[in-house]
Order: C-alpha cells, then structure tokens, then sequence
C-alpha cells in the first residue's frame, strides 16, 4: 500500500513536470530521431507523455511476469495483497478459535496460512493445535519448518526440545537445545529446558555448572533447582555405592555447601530412604540445634527405631519454650508413635490437635484407637475427615 502511494505520487510530479515544466523555462522545446531512413519528430511533451506509458507498460509487464513465477513454483500469493489479507484473517481466525478452545476450527483456519508472510510463527501456532487434535503427529514436521525462520528460530528450537522431552528423547532434546545460538541459551526459558533435560539424564555435574553461572537467570527457581541437583546426586550416590559412600560425600562436601538448609535437607532424606534412621538422628539433631528451622519437621516425623532420645529430648525442650506450637507436639506424637510409645503418642497427638485441626494428625489419632479396639471411634474420625 505504501509503495502504491509513492508510485502514485511520483507519476503526478512527472506530469506536473510535463505538462508544466516548459512554461518554466520558457521554451516549448522539440525532440528530432534520427534512425537510418527513418525520422521522428516530436515536442518534448509528447516525448514524456511516450516515456511515462511506457515505464507504466514495463512496470505492469514485470509485475505480471514475477506473479506468473510465483504461480508455477507453488506460491499461494498469486493476486498480492488480496491473498495475503486472507490469509492474515484466517491466522486471527485460528487464534480466536484456540481461545475458546474450538482446536478443530482452528486447524483448518490455521492450515489456509501456509507458506504466509508470518516468520515462521503460524506453523508454532499449527504445532501446539496438532498436539491438541491429533497428538503431536505432525509437530516435529511443522516446529522444522518453523526453525528455518530467524524471527521464530529460537521459539520453535525450544518448543521442539520440549515436545522431545515430552517423548522421553532426552539426547535429541539436548542436541536440540545445543543448536540453539549461545547468547539465546542465556535466556530463562531455554535454561529451564537445559538443566531438564540433564537432569532427566542425571548429568548433575552439568546441572551444577549451570546452576553456578544461572543464580540470577533462575531468581526464586534457584533453591528448588539446587536442591533437586543435590538429590539427584545423593540418590545416585546412595543407589550405586550405597550408604557408605553418602555420608562419606556429605563429609567432602565444602562448608558453605553443608551450610545450605537444601543440602541439609536432601541429605538426611537420603540416610532415612536408606533405612539409616539411626544414623540420621544425631545429625538432624545437630543441625536442628544451630537453626529451629520448620522444614525439619517432617525429618523428625520420618525417624523410625527405637528411643530417638536425642530428638525427643530437644523438641521436648522446644515445647517447653513455646507450649502453644501444635506442630510440635505433632511432631513429637510421630516420633513417639514410631518408636513404639503408643501412650506418649496418643497424648502428643491430642494436645496437637486440641491447639489446630490437622488431618495428618487426626489419621494418626484414630490409628492409635484402632490399636486400642475403639473401632467407633477411630471410624468417627475417619468420617469426619473425609467431610472436612
């Protein structure tokens, strides 16, 4: 349209110019060819007049030319603006429809798009609609078309990974990623996938070194991420080599590394998985001791053998200290209960849930009943529980 208009403007100063231009200058002026035989004289009017119709002529002969190109090589842009005005409607028309979650109309609004002027954006569009209508058969074919653009590159690289990984293709999910450009990596999208993809390999020594230059990338996914990687490497750890070898990791692990709650955590997780509960007491207590931290907690509830009298004797001195935290009293009715002191239990459990209502709690209280033959009980509680 804008080009239309600067034609249009062009050839009204070239007329002006003509049909005006020799008053200016004062003289009419004429032009003489002279070709062999052949004579043509003319005024420089009429000369201009044949120069404007015949630039028109060409221009109209070029542009048949190009439209008729276009028609035998398979483009579908054969009448100009008017197709690709349709084909802009039909793309508001697959989004409109994927709105409202009409998919089937969508597709075929969407499949009216291709090739288009869109850089690549309706054939992401086309493959998320394929996933919901005909379960990703054709996504990897269209989200392939679609990295051949440079707008849509780096969206339809990642997409793909995704749908790779979604496929439980891990290693072409990773070379997926590998091809997208360096600085595009950086972005916080692509660096999600990345750590994914390695961690679904359990390539946690890759995980760390990402995580290392990603603190900022990440903001408040960072402790989640780092914590996974610490799990995933005790889990191996513990899975290959066995207990042993885990607390002899946790030993070489560097200061500022055991300092970290996350690795506190996964670590004592890992010595209960591993039916060491005995060996993980003293040193939750330990840790317990130097921050009253809530998410030790359900470390505590976890201990299973008998008389943990370390712990009981400091969440004991924690009630003392706050009588009214009903967490802690739940906590020690766990322990209690798991160790075996059925007794202690039913009276921890009680307080806990005479302070909050807890479901947790509550199960554990009609298990005890149930120990003691008070089936109504135990029966009343479990109704209750599930009503609430």
């Amino acid at each position: 349209m804008k080009k239309l208009i600067l034609y249009i403007i062009l050839i009204c100063f070239l007329l002006a110019a003509i049909l005006f231009g020799h008053h200016a200058i004062g003289e009419k002026g004429r032009i003489f060819i002279a070709m062999g035989d052949l004579r043509i004289q003319m005024s420089v009017v009429s000369a201009a007049i044949v120069l404007l119709f015949s630039s028109i002529v060409i221009m109209i002969v070029w542009w048949g030319i190009k439209r008729f190109f276009r028609m035998i090589t398979g483009s579908r842009d054969w009448f100009g603006g008017l197709s690709r005005k349709k084909q802009q409607k039909a793309y508001f028309q697959a989004i409109n429809a994927c709105a409202i979650g009409d998919y089937d109309a969508a597709q075929i609004a969407i499949g009216k798009t291709f090739p288009g002027e869109f850089g690549g954006s309706n054939y992401i569009l086309a493959a998320d609609i394929d996933r919901k209508v005909n379960q990703g058969k054709k996504v990897e074919n269209l989200l392939s078309i679609a990295e051949t653009f440079p707008e849509s590159e780096v969206s339809a690289k990642a997409q793909h990974a995704a749908w790779l990984m979604q496929q439980h293709q891990f290693t072409a999910a990773k070379a997926m990623l590998e091809s997208i450009d360096e600085k595009a990596r950086k972005q916080g999208v692509i660096v999600r996938l990345w750590l994914s993809v390695h961690a679904a390999l359990g390539d946690w020594e890759e995980v760390k070194a990402k995580l290392s230059v990603s603190k900022k990338i990440l903001g408040d996914d960072y402790v989640n991420w780092a914590q996974q990687a610490v799990q995933g490497e005790f889990s191996e750890i513990a899975s290959k080599e066995g207990a042993n070898a885990l607390m002899q990791k946790w030993q070489d692990l560097p200061r500022a590394a055991k300092k970290d709650v996350a690795n506190q955590i996964v670590y004592i997780q890992q010595l209960i998985n591993q039916g060491l509960s005995k060996d993980a007491e003293p040193v939750l207590v330990e840790l317990a001791k130097k921050s009253r931290n809530p998410a030790f907690y359900a470390l505590f509830k976890q201990l299973n053998h008998p008389s943990p009298h370390q712990a009981m004797r400091l969440i004991e001195s924690w009630i003392k200290a706050d009588a009214e935290n009903a967490k802690l009293y739940s906590v020690l009715a766990h322990m209690a209960y798991n160790s075996g002191d059925h007794e202690l239990a039913e009276k921890a459990v009680r307080k806990a849930l005479e302070l909050a209502s807890d479901p947790e709690d509550g199960r554990l209280l009609a298990i005890l009943l149930e120990k003691q033959n008070a089936f109504e009980r135990a029966n009343n509680i479990y109704r209750s529980l599930l009503t609430s």
